[in-house]
């Protein structure tokens, strides 16, 4: 009936218009999924530049036909293409198409068709975001390669209203950071390989094995409830339609980097290996370290890249055995030139540097899945994903620092000279089992578990401070940790799991339905470490370029320094810095769905969460002599969710969602451990209480083809208790983790997406230009108020302030060419982003904030496949290299640049072979 009055009204239309031209409308069903529509296709008439789409109904529409006899073409991504012939036309009548394709070889119109999705594409992605009830933005595998992506965290930052700091290691959604965000492989949570943050580096997951992302920014009862700013899942490739077997390699250089001397730490290597992860010294007496204090020259600073991808499949009678192997090697140099300083709201200044910075960053990635397909719809699948992140960085410092000499009217307090040499070694294991099953048509089941280990290590980090006397450097008396050794090693074992039972009510193609189901989670994390302060009785002439002339254990015999331990010298000497986390997570869950009438449906999701967690410590500020150094959060969480679905047309869509989250302080934020870097030291509060957020979310969706879209997106969040990291009174003004009272944060999201030019010829060629927006414009401010619960105190410059991060003006652009025909695909894409002037760090004490500076980034990235086989990637990135400045406000009105460098700017070319 629907396709009989969709028929009607189109030739009713016609007939109004013209008479000397005829139609041709229809619809397109998929017979293996009992006829449902097929959305997104594409249909053509060959010969001519008309052609139409199907919409979420199947149906199509073509005006203004001529009269005559023609083949149509339907295509679809994934599908062969389909061709229908001896189409008649007549002027002034509607020719009715109704064609049903198959997954399987059938007969239709003496055409065969040989179908299945592409899960990766960029329709495949639009479909999941058109059908979800959620507010789900999701990226594809494919659109990561058009965009020139090569990990999670470039792909997420493309997503409106999502943003990268400078210094920071993961993402802002909506202004709120790390702490506010979750992240999940395959729907199963991550642990962390950094102490400093709650979620793992995005940067680790490399686009080799990233099927798509999907960015859940409203709460549902199926998440872990410790979320604000969104959930990112990360969905890892499987198999696809065919046997593959790919090899790529890849080579570049940072137009920076590659002029310049590259300096790495003595003890590292290319591949980032660590031999000797621990220390090495178990009698202070003994100068027994194993790397030396001075750099070592590297060579040729080019980056590499391989990788590997293989899959198969076996039929095994009914059923299917997928397997999938991803390998890949990358290695890339960096090299910063810039300052850093440290000025007082009058404009003195405690540190005021120059600085070189040499990083290498080295990575491998191994990823397998077995996927075991029963019948049509069931499976078990298992995924074990090996990641090894290795980044080395040396710095040298130059200048004015406080702590060194402090006289800063004499001239040679300007020279100086700091030296950090540091190494962190993560490595990441994975192991997930899941699978879905079908109990009968109307219920169904879904199972996952998983295990996960991170292993963060800091093997000797080195660092050195210099005075100059006027003729020669020397070391600073009084201040043991100005030289210094550290080690480190952090261990975070993570079991999950979950359960979800769905019951459809009435039939299996109602979206009435109840969901049952239960999560739970248990994360422990092991931290330990030692630092090796030399200790000068009295300043000591040092050759900076030759340390270990000085450092070595004739000195030490000589009685030139002594080696204390955070513990000192005495019996606790080797005594560790430690602290010990254990959360446990129970939650059960309900949903239920209601579809009213074909255009309103509506998801009610109740989750009740039961957090038990410990903290133990036994740090450089807080000895357990006692055995009472614990925190203890013990809470209960009913958290209520709705999200409503409205179908204002078929290709219209409005959503609303509300819900009620939580965010809980992490091990770090209350272990009171003294974290030192050259730029600034951190400190854990035991006082911190949870956050309570509050999310509201309206989202208007306009899908008016298959591969074109438009998003306005308005949402306002609170929270209650909002925890900040900031300056607080201390003996050296460190960092530490505090309450702040409430905020608030509200904003408008656009998205746009649009084809401006599609041009198919008879030769199946075929020239698209197609151009992507999104835009975020977002309102935040929250009370800055001491509070009295956290136990330290904070004299907040302003009374109320932005969210830290927090971007009023995001904005995302591509533009993307694309051409294919026989023996040739041909894309070529230019990525622009920008964000606004941001807070870097809220000001305390009469300083103003500090603010990162807005820039633009450009990238240009071409790939091209040469017939079957052969692929040619060539990209370049950050094609402006704009500078990155902080700056901050002094009392007369002006600013000064507290930090500056730039990036420069990355060429890569690769290949890629297929067999």
């Amino acid at each position: 009936m629907r396709l009989f009055l969709f028929l009607l009204m189109m030739s009713w239309s016609w007939m109004v218009t013209a008479q000397e031209v005829g139609i041709i409308a229809g619809k397109i069903t998929d017979k293996d999924a009992n006829d449902e529509p097929l959305p997104f296709a594409t249909v053509l008439i060959q010969g001519t530049q008309k052609g139409s789409n199907t919409d979420f109904d199947g149906l199509f529409r073509i005006d203004g036909v001529t009269p005559g006899t023609y083949t149509v073409e339907v295509r679809f991504v994934g599908y062969e293409t389909l061709e229908l012939k001896n189409i008649v036309v007549t002027a002034g009548k509607v020719t009715e198409i109704t064609a049903s394709m198959s997954a399987g070889s059938t007969n239709l119109e003496d055409v065969v068709v040989t179908a299945k999705t592409e899960k990766d594409s960029d329709i495949a992605m639009i479909m999941l975001q058109r059908e979800s009830l959620q507010m789900l933005q999701s990226i594809g595998a494919k659109e990561l390669s058009r965009k020139g992506v090569s990990n999670a965290e470039g792909a997420v930052t493309k997503v409106t209203g999502v943003s990268k700091q400078q210094g920071a290691k993961n993402v802002f959604v909506r202004g709120l950071g790390d702490r506010y965000n979750s992240t999940s492989l395959n729907n199963l949570p991550l642990p962390s390989e950094d102490p400093e943050y709650k979620n793992i580096a995005l940067s680790f997951f490399t686009s080799d094995i990233i099927n798509s992302i999907d960015v859940n920014k409203a709460f549902g009862a199926n998440l872990y409830g410790d979320v604000a700013g969104a959930n990112i899942n990360i969905t890892s490739k499987e198999l696809g339609n065919e046997d593959i077997f790919q090899i790529g390699v890849s080579s570049g250089i940072n137009t920076q980097t590659i002029s310049e001397d590259f300096y790495s730490a003595s003890g590292t290597s290319k591949f980032g290996t660590v031999d000797n992860p621990t220390s090495p010294i178990t009698d202070l007496n003994k100068y027994d370290f194993k790397n030396s204090f001075e750099p070592t020259k590297a060579g040729t600073p080019i980056n590499f890249g391989l990788s590997l991808n293989a899959g198969k499949k076996f039929q095994l009678g009914a059923n299917a055995l997928s397997t999938f192997l991803v390998a890949s090697h990358s290695s890339d140099f960096t090299y910063q030139n810039g300052v850093t300083r440290d000025i007082t709201p009058e404009g003195g200044r405690s540190k005021d540097l120059t600085f070189d910075k040499y990083e290498y960053h080295v990575s491998q990635v191994l990823m397998g899945n077995l996927k075991y397909e029963i019948g049509e719809n069931n499976f078990v699948s298992y995924n074990g994903t090996y990641i090894h992140d290795n980044n080395q960085s040396v710095g040298n410092f130059n200048g004015f620092h406080a702590s060194i000499y402090d006289d800063a009217s004499n001239p040679i307090a300007e020279k100086s000279f700091i030296r950090r040499q540091q190494e962190n070694n993560n490595r990441l294991y994975v192991n997930q089992l899941l699978s879905y099953i079908e109990l009968n048509k109307n219920i169904s089941l879904d199972l996952g578990a998983s295990y996960n280990v991170v292993q963060g290590n800091e093997p000797d980090r080195r660092t050195n401070s210099y005075a100059f006397d006027g003729i020669n450097y020397e070391t600073v008396s009084g201040s043991a940790a100005a030289n210094h050794r550290f080690y480190s090693e952090l261990e975070e074992k993570d079991y999950a799991a979950h359960a979800l039972l769905t019951v459809k009510m009435n039939s299996e193609e109602s979206l009435n339905q109840f969901q049952f189901g239960g999560n739970y989670r248990n994360t422990k994390r092991d931290f330990s470490a030692m630092q090796f302060n030399f200790n000068f009785d009295a300043p000591t002439d040092v050759d900076r370029d030759n340390p270990d002339g000085l450092f070595n254990q004739q000195s030490l015999d000589n009685g030139v320094f002594n080696i204390l331990t955070a513990n000192g010298n005495g019996v606790d000497a080797f005594v560790p810095i430690t602290y010990n986390g254990d959360r446990r997570i129970y939650a059960g869950l309900v949903n239920y769905a209601r579809e009213f009438n074909s255009a309103l449906l509506l998801n009610f999701g109740l989750r009740y969460e039961q957090i038990e967690q410990d903290v133990i410590w036994d740090t450089n500020l807080d000895r357990n002599t006692f055995n009472n150094n614990i925190n203890t959060v013990s809470e209960s969480y009913v958290l209520p969710s709705v999200n409503v679905k409205y179908d204002i047309t078929d290709d219209k869509v409005v959503r609303l969602a509300g819900s009620k989250t939580y965010t809980l302080p992490q091990f770090k934020e209350v272990a009171p451990f003294l974290y030192e870097d050259v730029n600034f030291s951190s400190f854990g509060n035991p006082f911190l209480r949870p956050s309570n957020n509050y999310n509201l979310d309206l989202k208007y969706d306009w899908y008016f083809t298959n591969t074109e879209l438009v998003s306005v997106t308005g949402f306002y969040k609170r929270v209650e208790d909002a925890l900040n990291r900031v300056q607080v009174n201390s003996a050296a003004n460190e960092l530490s983790y505090v309450n702040t009272g409430n905020a608030n944060v509200a904003g408008v999201e656009l998205e746009l997406k649009k084809s401006l030019i599609q041009q198919y010829g008879d030769d199946n060629s075929m020239k698209l230009l197609n151009f992507g927006l999104n835009v975020s414009y977002l309102y935040s401010n929250q009370k800055l108020v001491d509070v009295p619960t956290d136990a330290l105190t904070v004299r907040f410059t302003n009374a109320e302030d932005k969210l830290e991060g927090a971007s009023p003006l995001l904005i995302n652009a591509d533009l993307t060419y694309q051409i294919e025909r026989e023996g040739l695909d041909f894309t070529t894409s230019v990525v622009m982003n920008y964000f606004s002037d941001r807070i870097f760090s809220l000001g305390t004490a009469g300083s103003q904030n500090i603010m990162e500076k807005g820039v633009p980034t450009l990238d240009f990235i071409t790939r091209t496949k040469l017939g079957q086989h052969l692929g040619l990637n060539l990209s370049l990135k950050n094609l402006l290299n704009p500078a990155f400045k902080l700056t901050k406000e002094l009392n007369n009105g002006s600013d000064t640049i507290i930090n500056s460098y730039k990036r420069g700017m990355n060429v890569s070319f690769g290949i890629n072979y297929t067999f």
